[in-house]
């Protein structure tokens, strides 16, 4: 499916920004907050989110960036551009834009790969996780055991990686922690959200089985049960072999 059914959402790998000095991209502040990383990944990662932000702002458009996407603009516009964060506006949603036009967005990275997603003044949310081998006590602990038999009959049937699956469970529900419908709820009580996959799960062999990470997205309709009901919400999924993406835009209502 296409992305414009999420929105602008940009994905950018931070090794390609290697070779290049990117500062005059940056704000004085950014460029101050930049300057105080010292973990060469988690630098690289913090700036191809920041560029990424910037280049949706800029453009209103997304997909898969590259260097070569980035210039399509002068240092002065990204560096007039800034993100910014206050936890008290917006659910503590980071702000990108300049002078008196600001636009939500929201951020995630991980495993060398930075992910935006452009708001229009609803919830947003995106996530990304790297697949790893978990403890059998993480899982208990984190998914209830109805969720548990889900995942893996999903991976039985259409020849998932276990993990795989249950990382994408954990990438939804980080995702609707991220809006203010759910943010009664922390990491530390995940089971009390309960997630079901009605429809599109036979599209996640496509991003599961990818070996490089493309940016393209498959949606899910997922049934999301809590203390304050059930609600339908609508998941963009992508990925690779060793990576889950989830993103979501806007909170659909209670179904029961």
């Amino acid at each position: 499916m296409e992305n414009s059914a999420l929105g602008p959402i940009a994905t950018l790998d931070s090794s390609l920004l290697d070779g290049r000095d990117y500062d005059e991209f940056l704000s004085p502040r950014e460029r101050a907050e930049f300057s105080r990383f010292r973990a060469p990944l988690r630098k690289s990662e913090w700036l191809a989110g920041r560029l990424s932000s910037k280049f949706l702002f800029l453009s209103e458009n997304g997909g898969t960036l590259s260097p070569a996407d980035l210039v399509r603009f002068p240092p002065s516009e990204y560096r007039s551009t800034e993100v910014t964060r206050n936890d008290g506006v917006r659910f503590g949603l980071p702000q990108v834009g300049r002078g008196s036009e600001f636009r939500d967005v929201a951020i995630s990275h991980t495993h060398g790969i930075a992910c935006a997603l452009l708001g229009d003044g609803g919830p947003i949310a995106v996530d990304i996780e790297r697949v790893e081998s978990r403890t059998p006590v993480f899982y208990r602990g984190n998914f209830t055991q109805r969720e548990r038999t889900s995942a893996a009959e999903c991976s039985r049937r259409l020849g998932l990686d276990p993990h795989w699956t249950l990382t994408l469970f954990w990438s939804i529900k980080e995702c609707l922690l991220k809006t203010p419908a759910y943010n009664h709820l922390s990491v530390w009580n995940m089971p009390a959200l309960e997630l079901r996959i009605v429809s599109g799960e036979a599209d996640l062999v496509q991003p599961q089985s990818a070996r490089e990470f493309t940016g393209a997205f498959v949606f899910l309709n997922v049934e999301a049960t809590g203390r304050n009901g059930t609600v339908c919400q609508r998941v963009a999924v992508s990925g690779r072999y060793d990576l889950v993406v989830a993103a979501i835009r806007g909170v659909d209502r209670r179904t029961a």
